[in-house]
């Protein structure tokens, strides 16, 4: 089976075009987190959805959010509920779609509580800061038992290293933002989103 590939950060619909027309398996949105500027509202969110192909899954990523926060996420048509930070009871009953927790160099320890929750589908493992485009150590994640659910490697990856971090990591999907970025402004550069998944898919 070859490595799932997942965009993250959209903003606009010409990303969700580039992100189909790629080949990718899933895109990500970032959601109630005014602190990035990928951050986009519900109804901007809808509109990029709507611009991507059926056989594109749509990720909701989110930093500790609230139940309300969550049953919005919920019906807005996304299939999967990423949650960096804090997965709070509340939230977590909330949901009714499956969730992605996300760990960071500083709390992987805590990723046993986790495995036992059912509506908990997989795993990201990124660097200390989202979104900071930087890379981590990826002996830590040597020891982290496959447990049948997604196994997502993320930080600091890009077209030039997604080869060798599949060869490396053997993760069931690889997550890239800040990577595939345009140089200037916010938004997906094209030809980097492609070189991205044709790299991975190599591996």
């Amino acid at each position: 089976m070859s490595v799932k590939i997942k965009i993250c950060g959209l903003v606009s619909a010409e990303d969700a075009v580039n992100v189909s027309e790629s080949g990718a398996d899933m895109a990500g949105m970032v959601l109630f987190f005014p602190k990035s500027k990928r951050n986009v509202s519900i109804s901007q969110a809808k509109e990029i959805m709507s611009a991507l192909s059926d056989n594109v899954k749509k990720c909701a990523v989110t930093v500790s959010p609230d139940a309300e926060q969550v049953r919005e996420i919920s019906g807005a048509g996304f299939d999967i509920l990423q949650v960096h930070g804090e997965l709070f009871d509340e939230a977590y009953e909330a949901s009714a779609i499956p969730i992605v927790k996300a760990f960071n160099v500083t709390d992987i320890g805590s990723l046993e509580k986790y495995a036992k929750l059912d509506k908990v589908c997989g795993y990201v493992f990124d660097a200390a800061e989202y979104g900071s485009g930087k890379c981590f150590d990826w002996k830590l994640l040597d020891d982290i038992p496959r447990d049948g659910k997604m196994f997502i490697l993320a930080g600091g990856l890009h077209p030039e290293n997604v080869f060798d971090a599949v060869k490396r990591v053997r993760p069931d999907c690889v997550d890239v933002s800040s990577g595939v970025e345009k140089e200037e402004g916010i938004g997906k550069d094209r030809n980097k989103i492609f070189a991205f998944v044709k790299n991975a898919r190599m591996a």
